[in-house]
């Protein structure tokens, strides 16, 4: 039998919501097998005690909705047009890498190329490399013109078959999910609805997919035990996701009480994704790069998305974190600023940690073996140098993390000083 690791912790967080003092958290293998207060443990012989009585313990966090195959570089677009799939994949590598060694043990990406995805998580778990535990999505599904196919044209055709993701018709919808689920993938990503500024100042939401198309894909999903995810900024798109049975809603800047009553009804979860718009928006206008239009918009929305938020809340709908990690100016490696901005637009610090734990796990349907800390589930661990319930940016600074542990084994330590094994 394996030696035990005990992690005697200052303050734990369970990841539920739940705080205590002075525990002993119990590490065997790759699970938890016990907390018990600090004056019942009874150490054994070959014990290997980490001491973070001065600090917090936490569940390794989780984020909801990443792009491992983009940095964040606001010319990234452009770039594209000079890389080879190869280079895809080297970078989602480099930014995966960036994730965990800010915490996070476990990341769903909502949308890559070429199936890098599939493959960097194949290699992170035969151990071939380290990184985060991979949730991926292969191509979202969009129709023509749609959310994720208008920028195509700038990947200088790394897309073999243009239509790889691009779906039209019910029927599409189908065989195209079917082609996903064949390649490895874990999530099947619709593009839903997006909005954008009229001429007369008004905010339209555009639906893209709808009701039956969704409902296909859906189910073709729900067949092979795949979850599922929604692009949507509100509207009937919105509408017809949740009853097609999606199982998260992204962004969601126009949800309405009626869509919080059918997301309650369904159990489907919500994943606001705050940074990539609060990360322009403290940049400003100039700062951003952001066109006069882009920037009317994103004016537009603030305010919209705060409110949404807190009715979201009151109503009691699940609410999982996810940064989309990759998007303009929102780097990997700073996911955790979207608890941050949680906390900025009113939630708890404690909500807040709760939605990139516990909550992103549900939302990542590993809920059962990670996000939480308990007996029986992986030992995905932090040791934290503050207490992130008195100020949430603790969370921010990477040399606070001190330790990161996937599964029962230390893969980053920072307060011994050893090296990284990235």
């Amino acid at each position: 039998m394996t030696s035990r690791l005990v992690i005697k912790a200052g303050t734990l967080l369970d990841g539920k919501g739940n705080k205590s003092h002075n525990q002993a958290l119990i590490l065997q293998g790759e699970c938890i097998t016990n907390i018990v207060s600090i004056s019942e443990f009874h150490e054994q012989t070959d014990d290997d005690i980490i001491d973070a009585t001065n600090h917090t313990v936490m569940p390794g966090l989780v984020d909801g909705h990443v792009h491992t195959f983009k940095q964040g570089d606001p010319d990234e677009p452009y770039a594209a047009q000079t890389l080879e799939l190869g280079d895809f994949a080297l970078n989602s590598l480099r930014n995966a890498q960036h994730d965990l060694e800010a915490g996070f043990t476990t990341i769903r990406d909502l949308a890559s190329i070429g199936f890098v995805d599939v493959a960097l998580k194949r290699a992170i778990e035969s151990g071939r490399f380290t990184g985060p535990r991979m949730r991926v999505s292969g191509y979202g599904l969009s129709m023509w013109g749609g959310h994720m196919h208008w920028n195509r044209g700038l990947r200088r055709g790394l897309d073999t078959i243009e239509t790889m993701g691009v779906v039209n018709t019910p029927d599409e919808t189908k065989a195209c999910a079917r082609y996903q689920i064949s390649r490895g993938v874990d999530c099947i990503k619709f593009n839903v609805s997006g909005s954008s500024r009229s001429l007369d100042k008004r905010m339209v939401i555009r639906q893209e997919m709808d009701y039956e198309m969704l409902k296909m894909g859906v189910m073709e999903a729900k067949k092979n035990g795949l979850m599922t995810a929604a692009h949507c900024h509100g509207g009937q798109g919105a509408t017809d996701a949740i009853e097609a049975g999606v199982d998260t809603l992204e962004h969601g800047h126009f949800l309405t009480d009626e869509h919080f009553e059918r997301m309650l009804k369904q159990g489907t979860i919500l994943v606001p994704t705050l940074c990539p718009n609060e990360k322009l928006f403290e940049r400003g206008r100039k700062g951003s790069g952001s066109t006069e239009e882009s920037w009317d918009w994103l004016q537009g929305i603030m305010e919209v998305k705060t409110e949404m938020l807190h009715r979201a809340l009151k109503a009691g709908v699940p609410v999982a974190a996810g940064s989309d990690a990759g998007t303009r100016y929102n780097y990997h490696g700073e996911n955790a600023r979207e608890m941050e901005f949680m906390v900025l637009r009113g939630m708890t610090p404690m909500q807040a940690i709760t939605a990139m734990t516990f909550t992103a796990a549900r939302a990542t349907q590993l809920d059962a073996f990670t996000g939480s800390l308990e007996p029986g589930k992986w030992a995905d661990v932090l040791v934290v140098a503050g207490n992130p319930l008195e100020d949430i940016k603790v969370l921010n600074e990477k040399e606070r993390i001190l330790k990161i542990i996937k599964q029962g084994k230390i893969l980053i330590d920072r307060q011994t000083k050893e090296p990284s094994c990235l």
